[in-house]
């Protein structure tokens, strides 16, 4: 009896320290996810200082604004240097737009251009860098905010709000308003501004690249359980204040106004969290005349196809739905950046002819 009462002692003990043992694996795989999400780290330029003291190519005027949450926002302006400086990114560039460069950039005030959360400036200057090659005027800024202030990401929601006081700032040193002033992003920059134009009419126009059109479906891809999303998604409003169907490029989608061209970008080069189907569901919801897509070049298409219709099923519910789109074919990578400048190059025409954009930050969310 006694030896019977031992053996369900140690039974109920392996049960507790498995049930505390699985707790604490779940605790751990959730902690890790969430930092994944919250706290996008980009490794390559650890122990780097957000502003670089050198450059080749172009040169760096900072400056600083205060956020919409109070805290400052390291930013800066980027043009190109002396053209003997040239760096091999810009000469490709120039090789690749045949040394002709578009003549209505010159009517283009600034280019934002934001690409990483963390080292948000380091990481958008490869792609300024280019475009400034071309004459263009461009500007950078730490979305988390001078000396990393900021803790955890929101994917462009609640870092876009910083956008009205850097177009304050630049309207400041120009001395007056209706600057012509393009978006240019790439992954969480591409989120971002898109989020931006909707709420700030002064942003003209974005070209988003490899963009997600929301946080569900990219958890969703992540390959977790749905448990380990949901306490995920429990973890992110507990330190954000914010749900994953909180933060959506879609939603954002709706409230642009419709004489804002937006272009499209698919590299097929990112990880999961962007996919076709994120930019064709995006595409599909803009105005058709302002709408465009591009995605680079595969080895079955034929050599003398400059588009492809590309395509996917959505699935909601009892019914599918298969949303396709016309994409406009691009070389490779390096041929983004010149598809964008010529983009601008088309667009101009109508920006300027619409009456210029005053609206303020009072307006924001």
């Amino acid at each position: 009896m006694v030896a019977m009462g031992r053996v369900r002692t140690w039974l109920c003990l392996a049960l507790v320290l498995a049930v505390v043992s699985g707790g604490v694996c779940l605790w751990l795989k959730v902690k890790r996810c969430s930092a994944q999400l919250l706290q996008p780290v980009n490794p390559i330029y650890n122990g780097y200082a957000d502003l670089p003291d050198k450059t080749q190519g172009v040169s760096l005027t900072p400056f600083s604004v205060t956020g919409a949450d109070g805290r400052r926002v390291q930013a800066c302006i980027v043009r190109a240097d002396d053209k003997k400086n040239i760096t091999p990114r810009q000469q490709a560039l120039l090789e690749r737009m045949h040394g002709e460069l578009p003549e209505r950039l010159g009517s283009v005030d600034y280019v934002l251009v934001c690409a990483d959360w963390d080292h948000g400036i380091r990481s958008a200057l490869p792609l300024a860098e280019q475009l400034a090659a071309a004459g263009v005027t461009c500007v950078l800024w730490e979305p988390r905010g001078s000396v990393s202030a900021r803790p955890y990401c929101t994917h462009g929601l609640l870092e876009s709000r910083d956008v009205p006081a850097i177009i304050d700032a630049l309207e400041d040193q120009a001395g007056h308003g209706g600057l012509m002033i393009i978006g240019v992003g790439k992954q969480f920059g591409a989120e971002l501004l898109l989020h931006a134009a909707a709420h700030d009419a002064r942003l003209r126009a974005v070209a988003a690249i490899d963009t997600r059109a929301s946080m569900s479906n990219r958890m969703k891809r992540s390959g977790t359980s749905m448990l380990i999303r949901e306490l995920t998604g429990w973890r992110m409003k507990l330190l954000t204040g914010l749900e994953p169907f909180d933060i959506a490029a879609v939603q954002s989608i709706f409230r642009l106004p419709r004489q804002v061209p937006v272009l499209l970008i698919f590299s097929g080069e990112s990880d999961l969290n962007s996919l076709p189907e994120d930019s064709i569901s995006l595409y599909t919801q803009l105005h058709p005349e302002q709408r465009s897509l591009a995605t680079l070049r595969r080895p079955d298409d034929p050599a003398d196809a400059t588009t492809r219709n590309v395509s996917f099923t959505q699935k909601g519910g009892t019914r599918e739905v298969q949303q396709q789109a016309e994409a406009t074919l691009l070389q490779d990578a390096d041929d983004i950046p010149v598809h964008i400048l010529r983009w601008m190059q088309e667009k101009l025409p109508s920006l300027l002819d619409l009456p210029p954009a005053t609206s303020s930050s009072k307006q924001q969310q």
